[in-house]
Order: C-alpha cells, then structure tokens, then sequence
C-alpha cells in the first residue's frame, strides 16, 4: 500500500512539474529549436567521433549518457553547446501527442535545459552549456552528458503506445577552446601519449638502425607497458631511426628506445631537458647503469610529445623501460626526467594472510549506487603457492529496501570467472554476511582480481529512479579466507592456437616469455612489438620481464625455461631447423616454404604468393613450456600472422596447432588439435587425425608423395536423394502458396 501510495505521488508530481513547465510557472532553461550559425570546425565534436550510435529512449523513464576526454591540450571556453537531432515518435492516435513528456538534459551533472515533447518528427534542438558545467565532476576526468525521458503518462498506456526518441548519431557539441602547451610530467604518464578522447592516439616506438638485443628487449618491455596502461586503446607500432618518415615523426607521439649511443643521430637535435653528452645524458648523481626517462613536447608538432627511454648501458636501457610498467614514475626535482636506480625484483603486491578482513587492506565501506556497479579486491598469490580446498569469501553487504529482490542481485568472480551469487531479500536489507566458496581452479600464482557486481532493479517500471535511492554497500568487514599448499607440480594443461596469448600471460610480469626473432628485420620487430602490446594488455600490477633474443642465438636456459614466441620469415629463424619434424610444417635451412604440411589438403602455391604460418608445439627441451611460430613468407605475411593472433575474432577460427593463412584471411587448419604441457606420462599430445572441410582452401605447398585416389562423393551418396526429395516438397509448396485461391481479393 506504501509504495502504491509513493508511486501515485511521484506520477502527481510529474504531471504538476509538466504542466509547469508547459505553463512557464518554473524557470528552467529551454531547448532552442532555431538553427544557429554555422561554428567552426575546430570546435565541433560530433556523437560519432564517441564512438556511439543512434541511441533509443522510450517507457516511462529512460535516459543515456556519453562520457568522452578532450585532447590533453584543449581548455574549454565560454559559448559551448549541444545540439542534438532527435527523432520523436507519438502513437497513432494517442493522447501522448499532446503530452508526450520532455527530455532533461544535463552536462556533467549541471541541469542545461528541458525540451517539452510536443512536436513529432524530425528537429534539432540546441542546449547552451553554461560555464559552470564546463568542468568534469569525475574521479576519472571525463566529461560527461546525459539526456532522461520523463514521460508520466507513459505509465497508462500499454507498452507499445508510449513516446520514443531516437538521438541521432549526428548530434554534437560545440566546443569553443584554446590550445595550451602539453603537460610532460611524467607522473601523469600515459597521459599526454594516451588521452582516450575522441581523437585517435598513436605513439611510434623507435630504437637505433641497429638495435642491440638489450635494445630490442628494452622496446617490447616499452610496448608491453603501454598495452597495460592504456588497456589496448592506443595505435602503437615500431620502426627504427632510418625508417622513421616525416609524416609518423609529425603525427605520432615519438617514444625512443635505446641506448644514448644508439638513439644519438636523433636525440641529438632534441632540447632535452637531461641533454645527450658523450658518455651519457647530463643527470647529475647518475651511474652508468641508471636508466633515463626523459620527456619533451615534440619539436615537430606541439600536440604531440617525445618520451626518451635510455641510459648509458645495455642494463640501464632495460632498466629504464621496466620502470614503465610500475608507474606512477618517481621524478626527482625536475617533472620531466627521472632516474631509474633500482627496481624491486619481485612485484610490489600485497601478499595476503590465510584470513585477511578488507579493512586489514586499508578498505572503507564501498557504496555503490549505478543500476550496475562493480568492485575489484585485488590480491597476490605468494610463488609456488596455490588455493587448497575449503577456501572461501565472507561478503558482508547490506542494500536499500526500495529495490526489486527478484530482479536485483549481487554476484562475485574471480579472475573473470563466476564463483557465486547473492539474493535480495528483507533479510539483506540488513547488515549481513554471505559466504562464496572460492574453487582452487579458479585462482592462480600471483595477482588475482575478485569482482564483486552488483545490479539495482527499482520495485516499478514507473519508478522515477532519480528520486528514489537504489544502492548496496560492501562492507569493510568483508573477509577472505585462503588456505594454501605448495605447488607439488605444474598442473596439467590444453592449449592451441586460439587459446593464445595463453600461456604467455599466465606469468603476470611475463617474466616466462621470450621473443625470438631475426636480426635486421624491422617488419619482425614490428610484430613482435604489436604481440607484446597485446599481451601487456592481459597482464596487472607486477613490473614486465619479457626477454628477447636473436634467433641465432638461442641459450639452452632461455629454451628450457621460457614459453618461445618466434617471429619473422622461415628462412631468418635458425631456431626453425632445429625444432624439425616437431613442428607440425617443418621448414628446411633459409627456405620460406616448409617442406611438408599437416593438412588434410594440400595445394600448390606460387614462390611468390604471400603467406602467413601460425604454429604451436610443446617445446622438445622442456614438456612444461610451449613455442608458438608466427611466420611469413614475406613481410605481408608476417603482419598477416600477426593480425591473426591479435584480433580475438581471427584468432577464434584457429581451433588447431597449425594454421596457413592467404591474403584473404583464408585459412586452412592443420590435423593437430591441442597441445598439452605439464607433468603426465606423455607430454606432448595431439588428437587422431581429423580432416577438417573447408569452404575455401588457401592454397598451400604440394608434396611430392603421391597419395592414393580416393572418392570423394562415394561417402555421400545418401545425400542426392535427400536433396531431390527436399526439393520437389519445397516447390510444391511454393506453388500452392502462390495458388489463386490462397489469395485475398483484391492481391
């Protein structure tokens, strides 16, 4: 009966702020439908430059938001506006056209105006942003918009009669500004390289004509970090000094990776604030084994930056790079240079007591108030430690009594798998405590992420849910308990070419991965910067160890005990030959054609045609690891099979241990199915042969082994007669259908 009672109260309050508005008795600023003066260009942000699409709103009450940056350069000015094509829909015959409702929209949490819906049809309609909402009110500094339907009498109608509105992706804000200096502290990094507005970032990643290998494993540390910060977001990509074209030195943000010597015909013409010196950069109290970062505004573009990662010794390059991965970076007395000494050598994580309440982490209680809103606890795994049975989460929680208990929940994973789900009752409107077991599977050796989500459902559809409080709080008496064993044995596991970059990023600080890859091969390094990116990306918290190595020169320790990730042409990978048969296309000495493929067809290819291999076995030196080859025939095949792994999409069709990819993106799979590593009887495993139909064969390397002939429809001859019979029943139903008789009078 109360909430009956709310209900019908906040239906009488809309109706009477309508009519107010209707009736000009509130003062609120209005939507103008007049059509302004054309604005600079400069100053226009279209919806589509967000990334968004025509947006729907419709029921009762509804609304959308944008959150977008703008360029770390820009500071916002007086005259900023939004002008918004809408799309509005009345019922046929329906009362809502002369009330449909109106819209409220606000800029970021500032009431701009309201537009009564009064006018079907197409319009646009234009919002003054005033100066006060030109600042964002967000943790994470973006400014946000949101637009709400309040349509009151939506609540009589059925569904399907109610008012909708469509926000056109054309719509856009209008965005006067000035252009101020870029800000080079290096505490803020990724940011200026990485703004996440609506205009594209893309940072270039160049080291010396001839890259030490300390040089080369220095830059894909570089790549890896800024796939972590970033989270993928930024275009990013490698060349060397030589390579370098006017147009990238221009329109990307410039990261220099190397040694003082090596990055000397560049860093030479840049005011650098520690300046390039004959034995080193000058930053007074440094030895030649503290890395260097450096960062300046780009002499060849003011919106762009240049960040130098270097030092005056192959260990201080690598130094330099790693302190990426453990940003904020620690300057000293200038905000742009900062000198690398020491880096811990284990990640810097909490290591967690068998029971361990959030409070003992520095926790306070965690209110969450978005429809759906989530919580990460991030914990460490101690090495060579692993979640015995009985492990579990004591989740302590309460919620407002005004949300819907069979459509609102709570539920927590780990590690982005579900472990468990809470219900809403009266109960839990109280404090209470509810206990999630934790599987062991489902944690891992080092940083572990628990989840907590929760989603917030009103009691009515025609709840106004800005005026009703939906929330949930987690609650600092929370508490994990996590009994742990030793590691007796790697566990046992299945990997193929889709499960990449598994195993890789199963080591947080992928301190188990090495690049292989050729000398003097700037596509190959290219890729491999692109690969590591990718697999920063999957990677939290712990400082980044990748190795590389040329693939001439590959040591025993590095093949025994790191997870092999090859690139480049067949014919340039020394370490190719030695793998033989293991692979399932082998490949002979500086040949870029293997000399036989595992397929169930094999075609012939012409010596030219560009072609990518992917491959994947267990390492012959040490069951418990995995080599991947990420191969071409040419450079275009290289960055083929380097797409292939990268794009999630791609990578899903490859469901074996070998794949063989055109141009095209045909691709034609090999018999092994699964790679199995870890302690058994027999290491390496692959699945019976199983011929695998492809509607497009790539055509790949004929064999000189004749095969016996063999007839292909001979296993299918049950097919014609199904085909004719489905044929003939399917005509005549079309001809029935299409029968005079069948149709109305008048068709």
């Amino acid at each position: 009966m109360v909430m009956h009672l709310m209900t019908l109260f906040a239906r009488l309050f809309s109706w009477a702020l309508v009519v107010m508005l209707m009736t000009g008795s509130v003062s609120v600023a209005h939507a103008q439908r007049t059509e302004p003066p054309q604005p600079d260009e400069q100053n226009v942000v279209a919806f589509e430059r967000l990334g968004t699409t025509d947006q729907t709103l419709s029921g009762v009450f509804d609304g959308t938001r944008y959150l977008f940056n703008i360029p770390a350069n820009w500071q916002l000015e007086a005259g900023a506006q939004v002008q918004l094509d809408l799309s509005v829909f009345f019922p046929a015959g329906s009362a809502q056209r002369r009330l449909g409702g109106f819209l409220e929209a606000r800029f970021n949490r500032v009431l701009i105006g309201t537009l009564e819906l009064t006018q079907a049809g197409d319009q646009r309609v234009i919002f003054d942003i005033p100066d006060r909402a030109l600042t964002p009110v967000r943790s994470d500094g973006r400014h946000e918009f949101e637009v709400t339907l309040d349509n009151p009498t939506g609540c009589d109608v059925a569904p399907g009669d109610r008012t909708a509105v469509i926000i056109r992706s054309t719509s856009r804000f209008i965005l006067p500004h000035t252009l101020a200096p870029l800000d080079t502290d290096l505490r803020n990094l990724p940011r200026p390289i990485f703004q996440g507005s609506f205009d594209p970032d893309r940072a270039t990643i160049i080291i010396p004509d001839t890259p030490s290998i300390s040089d080369l494993q220095a830059a894909l540390t570089v790549a890896a970090s800024f796939g972590r910060l970033t989270e993928g977001r930024l275009q990013i990509d490698l060349t060397t000094m030589q390579q370098l074209s006017p147009q990238t030195r221009t329109g990307s943000h410039l990261i220099l990776v190397g040694s003082h010597k090596g990055l000397a015909p560049l860093a030479r013409n840049l005011d650098l604030p520690a300046a390039l010196q004959e034995n080193g950069f000058a930053t007074p109290g440094a030895t030649p084994d503290d890395g260097i970062l450096q960062m300046i505004v780009s002499p060849w573009n003011s919106k762009r930056v240049v960040l130098v990662v270097s030092g005056a010794s192959e260990a201080a390059v690598v130094k330099a790079a790693r302190a990426l991965s453990a940003v904020p970076v620690r300057i000293n007395n200038r905000p742009n240079v900062a000198v690398v000494r020491d880096l811990p050598e284990a990640p810097a994580d909490l290591t967690l007591a068998i029971d361990q309440r959030l409070s003992d982490l520095g926790l306070e209680p965690r209110v969450i108030r978005d429809r759906t809103g989530t919580f990460d606890l991030r914990f460490t795994l101690p090495p060579g430690q692993q979640i015995d049975e009985g492990a579990y989460f004591d989740l302590t929680f309460n919620h407002a009594a005004t949300v819907d208990f069979g459509q609102s929940s709570l539920s927590v994973g780990l590690n982005g798998i579900p472990i468990g789900s809470v219900r809403f009752s009266d109960e839990t409107t109280r404090v209470t405590t509810s206990r999630i077991t934790i599987p062991p599977s489902a944690a891992r050796s080092g940083a572990n992420v628990l989840t907590i989500q929760t989603n917030l459902a009103p009691r009515s559809l025609c709840t106004d849910i800005r005026n009703v409080d939906l929330w949930a709080t987690i609650w600092p008496e929370s508490a994990l308990h996590l009994p742990m064993k030793p590691v007796t044995a790697a566990p046992r596991r299945s990997f193929n070419l889709s499960s990449y970059p598994l195993p890789f990023t199963l080591d947080p600080s992928l301190a188990t991965t090495a690049f292989v890859v050729p000398q003097r091969a700037p596509a190959a390094w290219n890729a491999a910067a692109l690969l590591a990116f990718q697999m920063g990306r999957q990677t939290r918290d712990a400082i980044l160890k990748p190795l590389a190595v040329f693939a001439d020169n590959v040591p025993a320790n590095v093949r025994e005990s790191y997870h092999l990730l090859v690139i480049g042409r067949p014919s340039t990978l020394p370490v190719l030959v030695e793998l033989g048969n293991v692979l399932p296309a082998p490949f002979d000495a500086g040949n870029d054609v293997p000399r036989s493929v595992d397929t169930p067809v094999v075609y012939h290819v012409p010596p030219d045609a560009s072609v990518a291999y992917l491959q994947m076995v267990a390492a012959p030196w040490n069951p418990e690891r995995v080599v991947v080859a990420a191969l071409g025939s040419d450079d275009a095949g290289i960055e083929q099979a380097t797409i292939m792994l990268i794009d999630p999409r791609q990578r899903a069709r490859l469901t074996g241990t070998l794949a063989i990819v055109d141009p095209q993106q045909r691709v034609t799979l090999g018999n092994g199915r699964a790679v199995l590593t870890g302690s058994a009887p027999t290491p390496v495993a692959t699945a019976t042969p199983v011929a695998v139909q492809l509607a497009q064969p790539t055509l790949q390397t004929a064999q000189p082994t004749p095969s016996p002939a063999r007839n292909a429809s001979s296993g299918n001859s049950w097919l014609v007669p199904v085909v004719i019979i489905v044929a003939v029943i399917g005509a005549s139903a079309l001809i029935l259908w299409r029968a005079p008789w069948r149709r109305p009078p008048g068709t």
